[in-house]
């Protein structure tokens, strides 16, 4: 039976490239939403700049700052090149503990309001399994 006529179509090249163990597919991969909290620290940001970007669904990237001087355990969130806050104190310890081990999160913003000066940032955040 050529290709032409088999019941399922396939890309020879694709299937050199997972017989060679070049790349894998990970069927059950899945996000697992791991906790919910506001941002702490927007309020001695400068966010004018990046404020009205900052919109629901959008992804903000998390970084350990294990050198940080006031938490060991301090886990930022980035847009882009803008620090946006961190990940409260008393919420950080076990998503850094996480992260020192290998495992990838990333944050949603799920609602966003401002009180007086403070940008209230409520986030989502997602482990990457």
């Amino acid at each position: 039976m050529n290709q032409n006529e088999s019941l399922i179509k396939v890309n020879p090249g694709l299937l050199a490239a997972l017989s060679k163990g070049n790349f894998s597919i990970d069927v059950f991969a899945r996000e697992i939403l791991v906790l919910e909290c506001l941002v702490a620290g927007t309020s001695f940001r400068k966010l004018d700049k990046v404020q009205d970007e900052l919109k629901e669904t959008v992804q903000l990237e998390m970084k350990r700052e294990g050198d940080n001087e006031f938490d060991h355990f301090a886990v930022a969130l980035w847009f882009g090149d803008t620090k946006v806050g961190y990940i409260p104190k008393d919420k950080n310890e076990v998503l850094a503990r996480l992260m020192d081990a290998g495992k990838q999160f990333y944050a949603t913003i799920h609602a966003k309001e401002m009180e007086g000066n403070w940008l209230k940032l409520e986030i989502k955040i997602m482990l990457k399994d």
